[in-house]
């Protein structure tokens, strides 16, 4: 991209006007999907009374750095996660006009200090990764019909075409499981749980 296509671009942005805190996340997150990085919600502001946000500021999910606590304690109960934040200065920070209840832009940075990431991978990012309601439903009755996870994966990709195409990964999958799992145990529904034992 060309100097003067990054200076229109950023224009643009910063002019931008939101409905609602959740569509300024939808809108930098998609933007965060054509660049090749993945997005976060970090610092808010709220109101003298606490009821309502008045500003979020939204960053580049290498952004900071992992606590020291975490980098050097020497038990572990779990393999610790790659590093992945690196001080990433990008970010949107969007703030609430008190009279017209829109959200304007406040502050806008797009200087990544890593590389992005090709095209083809954004989808598996994290927060571009997501199991849409209809696919929730399908999974549950697939896990009914006595289907393994690794299984229902494979049904999917074959159904969407591509496993990029499927919008989550198999972790995704089986994190789901197990909260619907828990969930459906914890309501304490006697059959639900006899039917799960069997």
């Amino acid at each position: 991209m060309s100097d003067d296509d990054s200076l229109l671009e950023y224009s643009e942005i910063v002019m931008k006007m939101f409905g609602s805190e959740d569509d300024g996340f939808e809108f930098y997150n998609n933007y965060a999907y054509e660049k090749g990085f993945s997005v976060r919600k970090e610092y808010c502001e709220w109101d003298n009374d606490h009821n309502e946000r008045t500003l979020r500021k939204f960053v580049c999910s290498c952004e900071g750095f992992r606590a020291e606590k975490e980098v050097w304690r020497e038990i572990k109960k779990r393999r610790p996660r790659n590093i992945t934040r690196c001080g990433c200065r990008a970010q949107l920070v969007i703030a609430q006009d008190p009279n017209t209840e829109q959200w304007y832009v406040k502050d806008f940075i797009d200087e990544h200090n890593h590389p992005m990431t090709e095209p083809d991978l954004a989808c598996f990012l994290r927060s571009h990764r997501r199991i849409s309601d209809d696919q929730k439903a399908e999974i549950v009755q697939l896990q009914i019909s006595g289907i393994r996870k690794h299984q229902i994966i494979d049904i999917m990709v074959r159904r969407y075409g591509e496993y990029d195409k499927v919008g989550f990964t198999s972790k995704d999958l089986y994190n789901f499981c197990h909260r619907n799992k828990a969930e459906t145990l914890s309501s304490g529904d006697a059959r639900t749980i006899i039917s799960y034992m069997t």
